[in-house]
């Protein structure tokens, strides 16, 4: 991505709006859905986005855009009706989790938090400025992210940990689509504040799916049978976009 901004830059150099760095702080209200119905959302999580971003000028009113963010506590929870093993790949502190053909009791509660190092790129239109107002709209948004770190909160009637490692049951690379409506407040000349909100959704399984449901055999033995977990999570994140640009 980044050397795309710079194979771009001196194509644009002689635009009358010149090119932008800058950074954001941005508050993250983030969700995950489930694509079957005994896999439900329970809780939703608050995170930041912290980074870098850049705004290139291609044309009057158009611009790209471009960064390096770091994202922190993405992700959601859900309750999951039928137990099993959802983490059987995970470093966890207690070895009962994973133990046995259902470890994880009907009811559990899983709290999915993921740490990225997003490189989004988007495109943005801008309306006329009339005072030192200027409203946008940037859409597409496409985000290449990396999962850099994993932690969950695992909790059932009887028991609750936290903050458990359970990086290697997701899925690392996603990929986040979004839109954003804002508005670019001119500070003075060279500066500019940026306000918006934005929402984008994952477009991969967040979760690996290595793990099974056991279901009550009804032959007694054993017990319970296995069924693999082939559901497929998605990440949401409804943005709070605050940003500087000079």
């Amino acid at each position: 991505m980044l050397l795309m901004v710079f194979c771009i830059l001196p194509a644009v150099s002689g635009q009358d709006r010149s090119f932008k760095i800058g950074f954001q702080a941005s508050p993250v209200f983030s969700t995950m859905h489930n694509s079957t119905n005994i896999i439900l959302n329970s809780g939703d999580n608050f995170g930041w986005k912290l980074g870098v971003i850049s705004d290139i000028p291609l044309k009057e009113k158009v611009s790209l855009t471009a960064g390096i963010n770091m994202a922190f506590a993405e992700g959601g929870e859900f309750l999951y009706e039928v137990g099993g093993n959802y983490l059987p790949n995970s470093d966890l502190s207690d070895p009962l989790l994973q133990t046995g053909d259902k470890p994880l009791p009907d009811g559990v509660k899983i709290r999915y938090k993921y740490k990225y190092l997003d490189f989004p790129v988007g495109l943005k239109f801008r309306t006329e400025q009339k005072g030192n107002t200027t409203w946008f709209l940037e859409v597409p948004v496409v985000s290449l992210s990396f999962l850099l770190k994993g932690r969950g909160d695992i909790e059932s009637a009887d028991f609750l940990y936290e903050q458990e490692n359970i990086y290697k049951d997701l899925v690392v690379p996603n990929v986040f689509l979004g839109l954003g409506l804002g508005m670019e407040y001119a500070i003075n000349r060279s500066s500019s504040l940026l306000l918006g909100l934005y929402y984008q959704r994952g477009l991969v399984d967040a979760t690996k799916n290595d793990g099974w449901l056991a279901i009550m055999n009804p032959n007694i033995s054993p017990t319970y049978l296995r069924v693999t977990d082939d559901s497929h999570a998605r990440i949401s994140n409804f943005i709070v976009f605050v940003g500087l640009l000079f």
